[in-house]
């Protein structure tokens, strides 16, 4: 992934995350649905992905586009995107999908229901994995694409929950070049590392009260803008403080490590 595409994705969650605190699945799709129609379409992928084009003309493309078929937000925040430097067409469209997880996953996280999504995402893998008749079903080039998601729609009616059934339809639509298990093995990931950021993963010397949990948690869900699941794990060794480790960083305020660094310091 080229620099400009990495520095444009970092963007474009932050852009993001004012819409998340009241999107609905609804919006997701909408992202999706965005993103899909830019991917099927050459002349519209060109315009929206030319880092010299004029804003006033991809929001027009976009309008004439989307204007009746998605709502304001959604509308804005393709807007948002079409203006960051992508190194290529493909980098955009498959930056939509990407975001569309992210934002499936934000949503079912504020219901905690994130264990369930992987879950849920995961059997239908599974279970993709060891059926040859559907792997050749979804592989088929001669199946239209209509018929594949009516497949997964049958497959999946009243067995799945809302955000894992748009995951799973997402998955077959996006997967144009790819086989479906790759696909969706994208999407696990990408949800399994959004519910890794919610957990913070807490040593302690000994059990902490009730009350020290709470506070603990709503700091660290302060400092990090978001709700944070605390692990905890009691070890002794460590002698006291508290150390703390989110999302492979690691915040060390144990005795052990405040004396190693006050034997660093006389040495």
């Amino acid at each position: 992934m080229a620099s400009s595409t990495r520095q444009a994705l970092v963007r474009a969650k932050e852009a993001l995350a004012p819409s998340l605190a009241k999107a609905d699945l609804k919006f997701a799709e909408e992202i999706f649905g965005i993103g899909a129609a830019i991917g099927s379409s050459i002349q519209l992928r060109n315009i929206l992905s030319d880092p010299s084009g004029e804003k006033k003309a991809k929001a027009g493309a976009l309008q004439a586009v989307f204007g009746k078929a998605v709502s304001k937000e959604a509308l804005e925040f393709a807007g948002t995107l079409a203006g960051y430097r992508w190194s290529k067409g493909g980098d955009l469209v498959a930056a939509f999908t990407q975001l569309g997880v992210f934002t499936v996953a934000a949503i079912v996280a504020k219901d905690k229901q994130l264990e369930d999504l992987e879950a849920e995402l995961f059997a239908f893998n599974q279970a993709l994995a060891t059926d040859r008749d559907l792997q050749t079903a979804f592989s088929s080039r001669q199946a239209s694409l209509e018929a594949k998601l009516e497949l997964i729609a049958a497959l999946t009616n009243n067995k799945v929950s809302e955000a894992a059934s748009i995951l799973l339809r997402n998955a077959v639509i996006n997967a144009r070049n790819v086989r479906l298990a790759v696909m969706l093995d994208g999407f696990i990931k990408q949800v399994s590392a959004y519910a890794s950021r919610l957990v913070a993963n807490v040593t302690v010397a000994s059990e902490l009260s009730p009350s020290q949990l709470e506070r603990l948690e709503a700091s660290l869900s302060k400092t990090y803008g978001q709700e944070i699941n605390l692990n905890v794990e009691i070890d002794p060794s460590i002698l006291g403080g508290v150390k703390v480790q989110v999302s492979g960083e690691i915040i060390d305020g144990s005795v052990v490590a405040r004396l190693n660094q006050a034997k660093m310091q006389l040495a």
